[in-house]
């Protein structure tokens, strides 16, 4: 949930910057990213090595607020 209120409000990061907010290791926060996007919560962009995740906004659950 930290991590989908961050990126509501940032519209998008990388996954180190999200590593840093919520003080859990890279692959910790890769997999619940993972999982997020699987869900359709978000959406990811690669740039070179790195990635950039941000929210869906065509997602079913556009309306619920979090």
């Amino acid at each position: 949930m930290k991590i989908y209120k961050y990126l509501k409000n940032i519209n998008k990061s990388r996954v180190s910057e999200i590593v840093d907010l919520v003080n859990l290791t890279q692959p910790t926060v890769s997999y619940h990213l993972s999982e997020m996007k699987k869900a359709g919560l978000l959406i990811s962009e690669k740039k070179g090595k790195e990635v950039f995740y941000k929210i869906n906004r065509n997602c079913v659950l556009k309306g619920v607020n979090f």
